[in-house]
């Protein structure tokens, strides 16, 4: 049967009928679906004594970054790469040098107040501006209950569809090698002290090849599972920071761009590391001595970003 050039101009507009529907209508839309494939979400999470106890959602990021803030705390930016069913929280304000890693991501930046940007390489989903993918734990007092998940974020994220596509996320620490072997004179413990109330130390588990994360030598346990959290690569980032003087709050400046020295630990091996960030919109990436790009191993990995001064020693 010959189809008619009627019937051919009929098929083609309900073809176009189709793809507008599609690209209109929530998590259905082509684009939407585009950008839930492709960008990782990147959430601010607090990490004071007090947050932590009510921490969700940090067992479930591919990539967790550790920061300094307001002494003596730190922050977290956790990134979630995969398409996973995660409460994650409690959510904090951002800061900038945390806006500049996002930007390195071409990442959902998920936060509640702080710095806010305007930049095509990320879509800033900030709780004062955006309310519906956010609540409060009413069960948590004070400023430490905001939440969200990863299903009522994509939502959100759905109804920015023209937010700029980057399709290519290639970044450094998306190296992944094939293999690991057992190393015989293995690292089985590594402690870093931010300052005197806040030690953290992974002890290294050869059979799961995973380090267990602590705290002040107390497991690094997560809410809901009790679980204490698991971590394959652990990269020290040593950068310029120091604290703005005046300032009441006790706020820091962070160097991210530029290049400096490093500690790379996986499989229970360290490794001495360069990395180099040439510019605020640049990646950074991480090589090796004889000026290779490093690769890591499949699964968790957490990048401590440290100040020059700090002690850091294992064993």
């Amino acid at each position: 049967m010959v189809e008619s050039k009627g019937n051919k101009i009929y098929s083609y507009l309900l073809i176009i009928i189709i793809a507008i529907f599609f690209l209109f209508n929530g998590n259905d839309g082509i684009y939407a679906q585009i950008l839930e494939k492709n960008r990782p979400i990147a959430v601010m999470i607090g990490n004071s004594p007090q947050e932590r106890k009510v921490q969700k959602g940090i067992d479930k990021a591919n990539i967790v970054y550790e920061i300094e803030v307001e002494f003596p705390f730190t922050r977290l930016m956790a990134l979630y790469l995969e398409d996973k069913q995660a409460i994650i929280g409690p959510i904090r304000s951002s800061r900038y040098y945390f806006s500049r890693v996002a930007i390195e991501w071409s990442a959902i930046f998920v936060h509640c107040g702080g710095q806010s940007f305007k930049n095509n390489q990320v879509l800033d989903i900030d709780e004062i501006t955006y309310h519906i993918p956010f609540w409060r734990d009413d069960n948590i007092g004070g400023w430490i209950n905001l939440f969200s998940d990863i299903a009522k974020l994509k939502k959100e994220i759905s109804k920015n569809i023209y937010a700029e596509i980057n399709e290519n996320i290639n970044h450094n620490l998306l190296n992944f090698q094939t293999s690991w072997t057992k190393n015989k004179n293995q690292i089985n413990k590594i402690t870093i002290k931010y300052n005197e109330n806040y030690l953290i130390s992974y002890n290294y588990n050869p059979e799961e090849n995973n380090y267990y994360r602590y705290i002040n030598n107390e497991p690094h346990v997560i809410l809901e599972s009790q679980e204490n959290i698991k971590v394959a690569n652990i990269i020290i980032q040593y950068v310029p920071i120091k604290k703005i003087e005046g300032d009441q709050l006790g706020r820091v400046e962070v160097q991210l761009i530029g290049e400096g020295e490093g500690k790379f630990f996986h499989s229970g091996i360290f490794q001495p590391i360069k990395w180099r960030k040439p510019s605020k919109n640049e990646q950074t990436v991480f090589f090796d001595r004889e000026g290779t790009p490093i690769t890591i191993n499949k699964g968790v990995t957490w990048v401590h970003v440290l100040s020059t001064d700090k002690e850091i020693w294992f064993k």
